[in-house]
């Protein structure tokens, strides 16, 4: 049994559970704690998302200015790993709220709204993720990836946010999650302290893959809750790539 399996009977336990107390005692949003009939994300906090609006970089997807086409990465002519990527919205205001409360204080609840308004949001954007813009045919993908933690990181949270949330992700768009080829097999130092440089540095040689077989000719949707420099996705994409992987999209709640 796989830990998404595990978390899936997990949640289904307690939605029964849960319903029962609901009777007694109606859910809260997690974020506002506004009473609600249901769920875990009440639709003012949703109103209070940031979207992100273009320009975005041209090659690679990330937001840049009116008067470049490209972002300053892909301006000096390196070539992004991965072929594209996205966020739902702005790491700021209700949405980063949310992150946290699901990240840092177990609020595993949140991520099927999260994960399901994540889903949603690629027909919204204005991107070649799933529509091929020279021939206005659709792009198909083969594998949802989340971005991985080390183990001792997940032993330690007790859960992998980006699994969850591309769990949520596959069903919704009914793709094939695949939470267990893409490892990490380096303890890192968290990126949130460290410089641009000291972020690629850092997170170089973090992942390897289990099976590449699984990966060659596919295309993959990488999945992460933030992405702030992509050095993190950049590395990840990376390593699928020389594996095997022919196309590789990066989507994620939110970008720094």
């Amino acid at each position: 049994m796989n830990r998404w399996t595990d978390y899936r009977l997990r949640e289904r336990f307690l939605a029964v559970s849960n319903g029962l107390l609901d009777v007694i005692y109606p859910p809260r949003c997690v974020v506002c704690h506004a009473w609600m009939s249901s769920g875990a994300l009440c639709e003012l906090c949703v109103s209070g998302f940031v979207p992100l609006t273009p320009p975005f970089c041209s090659r690679c997807g990330v937001p840049t200015t009116a008067y470049d086409p490209l972002c300053v990465p892909c301006s000096g002519g390196a070539e992004p790993s991965f072929d594209w990527s996205l966020a739902m919205g702005q790491y700021a205001g209700t949405l980063r709220e949310a992150i946290h409360h699901l990240k840092y204080n177990g609020k595993t609840a949140l991520a099927e709204p999260l994960g399901t308004r994540l889903a949603r949001s690629l027909d919204a954007s204005p991107s070649p993720l799933l529509i091929d813009p020279s021939s206005g045919e659709p792009r198909r993908i083969d594998l949802v990836i989340p971005i991985p933690l080390h183990a001792a990181r997940l032993r330690q949270r007790g859960f992998n946010q980006a699994e969850l949330i591309a769990g949520y992700v596959a069903k919704e768009r009914n793709w094939q999650l695949d939470a267990t080829n893409l490892r990490r097999v380096k303890r890192t130092r968290s990126q949130t302290a460290l410089r641009i440089a000291e972020r690629a540095a850092n997170i170089r040689g973090a992942f390897a893959v289990r099976d590449p077989s699984r990966l060659t000719g596919r295309s993959v949707l990488l999945v992460d809750d933030v992405v702030t420099t992509t050095a993190t996705t950049t590395e990840a994409a990376r390593v699928l790539r020389d594996a095997g992987a022919t196309r590789i999209c990066v989507a994620a709640l939110a970008r720094g």
